[in-house]
C-alpha cells in the first residue's frame, strides 16, 4: 500500500500546480507516447484483471500478448513517459526530483509485484526472462 500512496502522491507533485508551462515538442511527444502505451495496456489487460496494488488478483489472468509481449509493466512505463513529458513542459527542479523518486518507487513496486507474480503464475518466471520490464529491448 505504501508504494501506491507514494506513486499517486508523486504523480500529484509532478502534475500540480501547473506553472511555468512551456511548449516542448519533446514533452508533448513523451506525453503522447504515455497515452498510447496506457490505452494499449487498457485494451490488452481489461479493468477487472489487474490491481493498482502490487498484488495479483486471485481470479486474474496472466496477460502476455499485446503490449505485454514487449514489456512486463506498461502502465508503469506510461507513468515514466508522462511524468518526464510534464517535466519538459514545466521545467522545475523539484518536479524533476519528484519524477526521479517516482521512477525509484515504481521500480521497487515492480520488484515487489514480480515476487508475487512468480508465486501466483506458473509461467511468470519464463515470461520474465524473455521480456524487459519497462522499455522494450532495453530495460
Amino acid at each position: 500500500m505504501v508504494y501506491v500512496i507514494a506513486q499517486f502522491s508523486l504523480l500529484a507533485v509532478i502534475a500540480w500546480p501547473i506553472t511555468n508551462l512551456h511548449f516542448s515538442i519533446i514533452g508533448l511527444l513523451l506525453i503522447f507516447i504515455a497515452i498510447v502505451v496506457a490505452v494499449w495496456t487498457l485494451m490488452t489487460n481489461k479493468p477487472g484483471n489487474f490491481n493498482i496494488r502490487p498484488i495479483p488478483k486471485i481470479t486474474g489472468e496472466l496477460i502476455t500478448h499485446g503490449i505485454y509481449r514487449y514489456i512486463r509493466h506498461p502502465m508503469y512505463s506510461s507513468l515514466f513517459f508522462a511524468g518526464l513529458g510534464i517535466i519538459f513542459c514545466m521545467p522545475i527542479w523539484w518536479k524533476l526530483v519528484a519524477w526521479l523518486l517516482l521512477v525509484v518507487t515504481l521500480i521497487f513496486k515492480a520488484r515487489f509485484e514480480e515476487r508475487a507474480l512468480v508465486k501466483h503464475y506458473v509461467g511468470y518466471q519464463a515470461y520474465q526472462k524473455n521480456n524487459k520490464a519497462f522499455i522494450p529491448f532495453i530495460w
